[in-house]
C-alpha cells in the first residue's frame, strides 16, 4: 500500500511539473465576495451571472451590425451521461460540471483542457445519476 502511495505522489509531483512547465495552468486568481457582487464583465461566476440572477452579459462587442460575423471559435465535446451545465468562466478559466459529479477546467480563449476532476463512487456505490446542472466557484474552492 505504501508503494501505490509513492507511486501515485510521484506521478502527481510529475503530472504537476508537466503542466506547470508547458505553461497550460494559469495563475490561479481566488473569488472574493467583491468579485461576486460585481464580476468582471468578461467572468460569469454564478449560474446566472449576477447575484440577482440577472443573466446577461454587459459586454458590448456583439452588436446588431456584426452579429453575422460570428462563427465557432471552438467546442467541447460533454462527458457521457446525464448534464445540463451552465459553465461558470472566472479569470480566463471556464469551470464545466460533469455527469457523475466532476468538473472540467477549460481556457475559454481556446477550450484547452486545463484540469480535470472525476468524482469516485464512495465504499464502491453507485455513481450520481441525476443531471449535473451547476458548480459554484468561491475562493479557491469549485
Amino acid at each position: 500500500m505504501k508503494s501505490r502511495a509513492r507511486l501515485f505522489g510521484a506521478a502527481t509531483v510529475l503530472l504537476l511539473s508537466v503542466l506547470v512547465s508547458t505553461g497550460q495552468v494559469k495563475e490561479f486568481k481566488p473569488v472574493t465576495d467583491a468579485m461576486l457582487l460585481n464580476p468582471d464583465p468578461a467572468d460569469w461566476p454564478n449560474w446566472r451571472r449576477t447575484l440577482n440572477g440577472w443573466g446577461y452579459s454587459p459586454l458590448k462587442e456583439i452588436n446588431s451590425r456584426n452579429v453575422h460575423q460570428l462563427q465557432l471559435a471552438w467546442s467541447w465535446g460533454l462527458s457521457p451521461g446525464l448534464s445540463q451545465p451552465t459553465p461558470l468562466v472566472s479569470n480566463g478559466t471556464m469551470y464545466v460540471p460533469s455527469p457523475g459529479g466532476g468538473v472540467q477546467a477549460l481556457d475559454a480563449a481556446n477550450g484547452d483542457l486545463l484540469w480535470e476532476y472525476k468524482n469516485a463512487p464512495r465504499d464502491g456505490g453507485a455513481a450520481r445519476t441525476s443531471p449535473m446542472r451547476n458548480l459554484a466557484i468561491y475562493g479557491d474552492n469549485v
